[in-house]
């Protein structure tokens, strides 16, 4: 393929921290790396200067009037108008946006398609769920999705998620499922000696570290691991002192973790961090043994990738993206409830030798169907087959307008 000039627009960029955050990161670079000029479209993030941008791509911020803190969004006429002069300037192919639920994104969406003429590929990285005024906001959804040619969800029940949302508003257009990419060139196991490196920095010798990794909100469950692995404990007839847990992340249910933690006796076991950097999270993946996801609605988490091509199982939700990624009893072990999770986690601290085994094929499973080699070949191909049908409703418009002139 050609060289491609992407425009990657989406509310969610670094400085602020996650997964779609990391994607786009990721999926810059390797554009880039293929001889494509990406160019990331997002917002200032004023409250959260000063930061500097240091990236091998173009990251373009545009300021908007309205700047919503709590949900890191942003929007404005004058954003428009600067986004549309970015579209002359540059010339681009193709638009990637990321989040059907960033305005931003969505913003960008309507320039590119709407004035420019550039086709767009939306990915969907999360579910609708039950937001306040659900039905209100749906259908603003599904209005301002019209210049969308191609969809994109990260994982089989975010497409069905997809679906139910736009109806019949999907109305014929393209919706492929795509997992986000993982490099498993950074991201592997680690040396003997560097994992016993990472184990002797966080002070621990024989004992199974568990792993959580992410925000500690109401949906990703994180004060519910203390119960669960309290459970776990009982259930395998174990000591506690013969557990780590170190839990990585910050959010509104913080103080709810540290009660439980302190309430079933954990937090005696316990390592609890603030967010890290991500550059900053490998070596703890290389001394844990296994990593704990009981968040519900889970779309295809970044935390699972990287504890699959660290060589670590995971222990998650059934009912979540994990379903597409985790093969259960395989590469870890899924559960539709906390008592689930709890018994998946018993299981794997009676029998070290299937959770090392797990751990081996799961980093073979990340290798072949979620490397950045993988990912990035079914993305071009969505690119050009948009680009094509893009190509083709233009030709059959103006067929229609030169028949019309004729006629």
């Amino acid at each position: 393929m050609e060289s491609l000039k992407v425009a990657i627009a989406s509310d969610w960029f670094y400085p602020k921290i996650g997964g779609i955050e990391a994607h786009i990161d990721e999926l810059a670079r390797n554009l880039l790396e293929l001889g494509h000029e990406p160019y990331v479209l997002t917002h200032d993030y004023r409250y959260m200067k000063p930061y500097v941008d240091s990236f091998p791509y173009t990251v373009v911020r545009f300021q908007g009037t309205l700047y919503f803190r709590e949900y890191h969004a942003s929007l404005g006429f004058g954003q428009l108008w600067r986004i549309n002069e970015l579209y002359k300037r540059i010339g681009f192919d193709i638009t990637h946006i990321h989040s059907i639920y960033s305005p931003l994104a969505i913003a960008v969406s309507k320039v590119s398609r709407g004035i420019r003429g550039v086709p767009v590929v939306a990915t969907n990285h999360s579910f609708f769920g039950s937001p306040k005024m659900g039905s209100l906001l749906r259908a603003f959804v599904r209005h301002h999705l019209k210049r969308i040619d191609t969809f994109i969800a990260v994982s089989t029940p975010v497409a069905e998620d997809t679906e139910r949302l736009l109806g019949e508003k999907l109305n014929g257009r393209p919706l492929f499922v795509i997992p986000n990419g993982i490099d498993v060139r950074k991201w592997r196991p680690p040396e003997p000696e560097e994992r016993e490196e990472a184990r002797r920095t966080i002070g621990v010798n024989d004992e199974v570290v568990i792993l959580y990794l992410g925000r500690m909100t109401e949906r990703k469950q994180a004060h519910r691991i203390p119960f669960m692995v309290k459970r776990a404990l009982k259930e395998a007839k174990i000591p506690k002192s013969k557990i780590r847990l170190v839990m990585i992340g910050n959010g509104s249910m913080r103080p709810i973790l540290e009660k439980n933690l302190r309430k079933t006796g954990i937090g005696e076991v316990t390592d609890l961090y603030d967010f890290m950097e991500r550059g900053r999270l490998l070596p703890l993946y290389w001394a844990a043994d296994l990593v704990l996801m009981p968040g519900i609605l889970e779309a295809f988490p970044i935390v699972g990738l990287e504890a699959m091509a660290t060589g670590n199982p995971v222990i998650g939700r059934n009912e979540s993206g994990l379903s597409d990624m985790i093969v259960h009893g395989t590469t870890g072990l899924l559960a539709v409830s906390e008592e689930g999770l709890a018994r998946n986690l018993a299981l794997l601290l009676e029998d070290r030798e299937a959770l090392i085994a797990m751990g081996v094929k799961a980093r073979k499973r990340a290798e072949k169907e979620f490397s950045w080699e993988v990912v990035l070949k079914k993305l071009l191909r969505v690119y050009r087959l948009t680009m094509d049908m893009g190509d083709e409703v233009d030709r059959l418009y103006l067929t229609y307008k030169l028949m019309r002139r004729l006629g």
